[in-house]
């Protein structure tokens, strides 16, 4: 008994010492002040009369079904050497536009049951030579549509969580008791004992004798020990009762400091994921007529309020929106007079109720998702699974097949359980306190799940909750050949996961909620990879891959998204490029994290997505330096000069959450620019500065793991030579690539370059789908690989892919047709045996002219 008083008493002691270390953390110690100021006032005559004008225009424009949240992505579906853009729109439809016209593909949008917060990406499921549109769902789901738009029947569900029941029972919001010392008390230890008296007599009275002490000490210490279970057929994680020094981070209990994020942190990445709607008409609802939810407008009243209440703003300034609550003008106001006229006069053909051609229920059943049954286990709850970011696909073990990684959030929708019938199937459980985050990986040729980890374990009412907001950063981080896997979570924890999912030496690494995913580059020139997180309380902190820090940076306010990588002034050192909440958009030294002069660039309304990057010099320009390209909420597409932070915007008028994304989308010779808005508006602007496909941007992480601009810096891509649309005939052909790498001195090439090109050959080929040539080079420069053609009338794509010595993924890929052009031999088959002729009657003609025979009577001749 005494042993077991005196284990108590030092888990408990040892407990609070480390809530204590967790208060010193200097990045949750931290506030993000700048949060709370108002935004200037907005001149925009100032603002559109710019001296560094870009010149963009507007190529076209499209309504999709719903807002969009999410980035779209770029890219050839189809192979026929046109690019679409494929928009997820928030409710229930994925929709693909043409990129030269913004018209709607025929047999799309495509319906499921979802909302979206993660990007489509490609990926040959059923290994036919097509790649597939996959989309993760937030119900848990990756589905793949056809290039047609038709849903498949393949698709990967992600199972549930299943943790104890009364994991929870005795936390508190906060465990420290400050009315008297927190270590070396004896009031301290006294309690300890006495609960611990008290626990024992009740369980003894109750005839539980076999109750642990492992079991004890996980109810008065609230640890749950994580386990992974490598198990496919069972890929639920239980948590068993010991106590392991290698704990998952299970308390719903941090520093009162986390306060300040809570609401912007909140409202940002939708943490309170009671509002998101999960039909149509819900978000209607929710979603204003300028794209912002009623949630997102409460939000900027409570920041004007706490800015006043604190004398950081007059009252003559303003956030900036795009909203106008304002009264019309009388003339403006008078142009709706048509909609108020009497319109009983109407042919009774017009007098109907759209209700009564909706009397039945069940044509709306499809729409809504219904979760399965829950297992029923006594002591255990199993956790639903949602998805609030994009999988990545990579071989992260080296064994030739690839794995989807995919960053879980478990959690039950209280949209969705506010349905008695609904939450009548969960029993009486309180559904506030499970949110749990972890990382599910799939091998993606059975389709099975082939390991599971959980991170973080929290309740919905903490200051910090274990949801994952980013996707996943795989990259080889110490030169054994396999993939480790980064991931930062909104309860703060920064997770280094090796390819089998354990938790690498020194990681987690503790900051404040952590929204952005966490980047993997080199940023200070050392021909090394460094780590780059951000995180709720405006830090931006460099960790070398052994997760020491290099340098830390406190830029006062919310950082939603992750940075981006490039040399923005030019000045050949790498620069390290993060928008904020406050409307501040920072360029940091990559080097010692110092702030780039003469940023901040202050914008006039929150910036929510993530920074591109790209050269915007015009033809024949020499020009140095990067244009920063983001939306605000202000509703204008700002455009940066590096160098200068002189600024050109466009006014959009709408608000956005997604990338601004960049390629030569309409078939030109020129880069395009891709915006999508809140208001479900797709816009496509053309730039006068020339394409190259290391400007491209098609999607927010560049295939797997890339957040650097790759012009001039690093990447692969075939030649235009070789990347020309055209048919191939014959047997082979060549394809000529081009290796970029121009990193400075002293970090010097990042070879060795393990190039992979592959060919995707869809239609009635027998042969194998996918036809791969696999080089290693050691420099630079132009390369030649040869491929085979194939024998049958087909199209098909070539996807080159490049890994560099540190793990960096770099892709480019193009599309050509074989033996689409025969019946142009069928003229020459009906012309030559024609011409075939004419050369031998020309040939055997006479060679000296003889006289006709005579019939003449005349003989003397």
């Amino acid at each position: 008994m005494k042993a077991r008083v005196f284990l108590l008493c030092f888990l408990l002691l040892s407990s609070n010492f480390r809530f204590l270390q967790c208060e010193d953390n200097k990045f949750r110690a931290r506030e993000a002040t700048d949060d709370s100021l108002a935004y200037p006032n907005l001149d925009e005559d100032e603002l559109l009369n710019t001296q560094c004008p870009q010149h963009l225009e507007l190529r076209w424009q499209t309504e999709v079904s719903s807002s969009v949240y999410a980035s779209p992505l770029i890219a050839d579906i189809n192979s026929d050497g046109k690019l679409e853009v494929v928009v997820p729109s928030f409710v229930h439809y994925l929709e693909v536009l043409e990129g030269s016209d913004g018209d709607k593909v025929p047999g799309w949008p495509a319906f499921h049951q979802s909302t979206v917060h993660s990007t489509p990406f490609l990926y040959d499921i059923d290994k036919d030579g097509v790649r597939e549109i996959g989309l993760a769902t937030y119900n848990g789901e990756v589905l793949f549509f056809r290039v047609s738009g038709y849903l498949m029947s393949d698709k990967l569900e992600i199972p549930r969580l299943k943790v104890k029941k009364d994991w929870h029972v005795g936390l508190k919001q906060d465990p420290v008791d400050r009315t008297h010392p927190d270590v070396h008390d004896d009031q301290l230890v006294q309690e300890a004992v006495m609960d611990s008296l008290a626990r024992h007599n009740a369980s003894t009275h109750g005839g539980n004798h076999s109750k642990s002490i492992g079991s004890e000490v996980n109810t008065e210490n609230h640890s749950i020990q994580k386990e992974v279970n490598h198990d496919a057929s069972n890929a639920s994680i239980s948590l068993p009762s010991e106590v392991s020094p290698n704990t998952s981070n299970s308390s719903n209990v941090e520093d009162q400091k986390g306060k300040n994020d809570s609401l912007a942190g909140a409202e940002v990445k939708m943490t309170n994921l009671n509002n998101i709607t999960q039909n149509s008409d819900n978000e209607k609802m929710s979603v204003s007529e300028n794209g912002t939810s009623k949630e997102r407008r409460l939000l900027e009243d409570n920041v004007l309020r706490k800015s006043e209440e604190n004398g950081s703003g007059s009252k003559d300034v303003k956030a900036a929106t795009v909203e106008n609550e304002e009264g019309l003008e009388a003339d403006a106001d008078s142009s709706f007079d048509l909609f108020r006229d009497n319109f009983e006069d109407l042919p009774d053909n017009y007098d109907y109720d759209y209700d009564d051609y909706l009397d039945d229920d069940e044509i709306w059943d499809a729409e809504h998702f219904e979760e399965p049954e829950h297992e029923k286990l006594e002591n255990y709850v199993h956790i639903d699974a949602h998805v609030l970011c994009t999988p990545i696909i990579a071989d992260i073990d080296s064994d030739g097949v690839s794995e989807m990684i995919v960053a879980v959030s478990y959690f039950f929708d209280h949209e969705y359980y506010n349905n008695e019938e609904h939450r009548k199937e969960l029993g009486d459980i309180d559904i506030g306190k499970y949110v749990a985050g972890g990382i599910v990986v799939f091998n993606l040729d059975t389709k099975q799940v082939k390991w599971t980890a959980q991170l973080d374990l929290s309740t919905d009412d903490g200051n910090f909750r274990a949801y994952i907001y980013s996707s996943p950063t795989v990259i080889d981080l110490d030169g054994d050949g396999n993939m480790d896997i980064l991931v930062g979570t909104s309860y703060g924890m920064f997770y280094v996961l090796d390819h089998t999912g354990k938790v690498r030496e020194k990681f987690p690494l503790e900051m404040a909620e952590i929204q952005g995913a966490v980047v993997a580059a080199d940023i200070n020139d050392d021909g090394k990879i460094e780590l780059v997180t951000t995180d709720s309380h405006g830090n931006v902190a460099a960790w070398t891959a052994q997760g020491t820090e290099i340098w830390e940076k406190h830029l006062k306010s919310l950082v939603p998204q992750g940075p981006v990588i490039g040399d923005v002034d030019g000045d050949g050192r790498t620069d390290v490029v993060v928008p904020t909440l406050s409307g501040n958009i920072y360029v940091l030294n990559g080097k010692d994290g110092s702030f780039v002069r003469p940023y901040p660039y202050r914008t006039h309304g929150r910036v929510m997505n993530r920074a591109l990057l790209v050269d915007l010099s015009k033809r024949g320009e020499k020009k140095k330096g990067l244009t920063i390209v983001a939306m605000s909420f202000d509703g204008y597409l700002y455009l940066i000069d590096g160098p200068t932070s002189c600024a050109d915007v466009v006014d959009i008028g709408e608000t956005s959450y997604s990338m601004v994304l960049a390629d030569n989308v309409d078939g030109g010779n020129d880069l395009d620019l891709i915006v999508t808005t809140m208001n479900g508006n797709v816009f496509c602007f053309s730039t006068p500065s020339p394409h190259h496909p290391l400007k491209a941007w098609r999607s927010p992480n560049q295939g797997r793991n890339n957040a650097a601009y790759c012009h001039d810096r690093e990447g692969i891509y075939a030649t235009p030579s070789s990347r020309a649309f055209r048919d191939e005939e014959g047997k082979s052909f060549w394809v000529e690539i081009e290796i970029v790498d121009k990193y400075r001195y002293p970090s010097g090439s990042q070879a060795p370059y393990n190039v992979t090109v592959s060919l995707l050959v869809p239609g009635n080929y027998q042969g194998e789908r996918t036809i791969k040539q696999n080089k290693i080079f050691d420099r630079p420069g132009k390369h030649r690989i040869m491929l085979p053609t194939v024998s049958v009338r087909t199209a098909g794509t070539v996807l080159l892919e490049m890994v560099d010595k540190n793990g960096l993924y770099f892709s480019d890929d193009f599309s050509l047709t074989f033996h689409m052009h025969y019946y142009k031999l069928l003229k020459w088959i009906l012309v030559l045996p024609m011409l075939g002729m004419f050369g031998v009657l020309v040939i055997l003609r006479p060679q000296e002219a003889m006289p006709l025979p005579s019939f003449s009577r005349n003989t003397d001749l």
